[in-house]
């Protein structure tokens, strides 16, 4: 769900890399932690009726309801069309622990991750299905759904798109995922242990999945694949989420050993307005590093 830093990972494979399973819309799960936004869980599912054939269909959808005040609900319209949709309960905190409960329960042979606050574009699953490259892994592109100014400053700054690094074979690949948009093999899910329950807030546990993923097999991008992330929660969403991605940071400094201390840093588009963004963006992201004991 975070960009956490863009700091390149040292980590070396500590087993023969794995291969995995084709890519078909029927082997796949789609796992959606969902809390307190009943309107966001609405807005995917009729979305991605209005964007995707039958035949399109994934073999599931599987909505965790996280500790919401109010019990999340399938409404009958979206039933009607496809009748593979559940609900299931999480009541320990954090989306780590809701994504876990997802795959348990979960058919298919690989997950694809969303948020609550993303809706689905007619490639969600077809950008996944044309990309074979026996991955275990791959990180599909996110976009801002709005062009409002603080939405083009997410998009152009990539907050969502996991750092490029290259492999062996001098070709950009993600350094780790992000749970807004990404597809997993189950089998390599289930190997390394799921995310890291222990990261109980909604920043870090992907970057910790995607990390250790990396160690048995190989990720790769999908930018093919598109989701579109509502960020209308406006400048008090923009604090509290690098707030929440500063502490992220520190958890993920203490599980690799690394130095994860927010520096400054330019935008990729520099007008006043982004930089001015790009200062509140390091003030908030410091000031959850160091509220993280």
């Amino acid at each position: 769900m975070t960009l956490i830093s863009r700091l390149v990972f040292t980590l070396k494979k500590t087993h023969t890399t794995k291969i995995s399973e084709p890519i078909n819309a029927q082997d796949i799960s789609i796992v959606i932690p969902v809390k307190d936004n009943q309107t966001g869980i609405d807005n995917f599912l009729d979305s991605f009726f209005q964007t995707h054939l039958e035949r399109q269909y994934p073999k599931e959808i599987i909505i965790v309801c996280n500790n919401s005040r109010v019990k999340t609900i399938i409404k009958h319209n979206f039933l009607a069309k496809f009748s593979n949709i559940q609900i299931l309960e999480c009541t320990k905190t954090g989306p780590a622990s809701a994504r876990n409960i997802g795959v348990k329960h979960a058919t298919g042979k690989w997950i694809l991750f969303v948020d609550s606050d993303c809706i689905p574009t007619e490639t969600l699953i077809s950008g996944y299905e044309t990309n074979q490259s026996n991955a275990i892994a791959y990180a599909g592109n996110v976009k801002s759904l709005n062009k409002t100014w603080l939405s083009k400053y997410y998009e152009t700054q990539e907050i969502l798109i996991p750092l490029k690094t290259m492999n062996h074979a001098n070709e950009f690949v993600p350094q780790y995922l992000i749970t807004a948009n990404c597809l997993v093999w189950k089998k390599a899910f289930e190997e390394i242990g799921g995310f890291n329950e222990n990261i109980t807030i909604a920043g870090g546990e992907d970057i910790d999945l995607g990390l250790r993923l990396s160690q048995i097999g190989n990720l790769e991008y999908a930018f093919q694949s598109i989701t579109l992330h509502n960020f209308d929660d406006g400048i008090i969403g923009f604090w509290k989420r690098f707030k929440r991605y500063g502490k992220g940071n520190k958890m993920i400094e203490k599980l690799y050993k690394t130095n994860m201390k927010p520096s400054l840093f330019r935008p990729n588009k520099r007008t006043i307005i982004n930089e001015i963004i790009a200062k509140l963006q390091w003030l908030a992201l410091t000031i959850g590093y160091y509220s993280q004991k």
